[in-house]
């Protein structure tokens, strides 16, 4: 088992480089993929977010490429757990942590499992219990 956060999975369902490819690879080889609850929420800001026009700034992709990504998504098998429960690590997480990120590390420590993310200030925070296995998207 292993937990993706919102970063990761919109490298796995959008990035046809490197990055996605490496992610792919690595989910591939996991026999349960697991993430909150809060990334059916995520996932569509995500993928809506990058398609639409905001502050003056150009789509990075387009709203057929988003419906794609929420469609592939949705045909994960992902299992998507509540994280109420974890809040008081949640709550400790948050001192170094977004909430958000917060409840990808504090369930993958539920687990005993790496989170897989594409956002290595999780790694750099120091304030997770598990490991974190950082996809970094290239500069190219």
């Amino acid at each position: 088992m292993i937990v993706i956060d919102c970063s990761s999975l919109v490298h796995f369902l959008l990035d046809h480089g490197k990055t996605g490819t490496a992610i792919r690879e690595r989910v591939g080889r996991a026999d349960t993929l697991a993430a909150p609850g809060l990334l059916d929420y995520e996932i569509t800001s995500a993928a809506f977010g990058l398609a639409c026009s905001r502050r003056g700034c150009k789509p990075k992709i387009t709203e057929k490429e988003a419906l794609k990504a929420i469609t592939d998504y949705q045909a994960l098998a992902l299992d998507l757990h509540p994280t109420l429960v974890l809040w008081q690590r949640v709550r400790e997480l948050s001192n170094n942590l977004s909430v958000y990120d917060a409840h990808y590390v504090a369930l993958a420590e539920s687990f005993g499992v790496p989170l897989i993310t594409s956002d290595a200030r999780i790694e750099r925070s120091g304030a997770t219990r598990c490991t974190i296995e950082t996809f970094e998207a290239s500069s190219t």
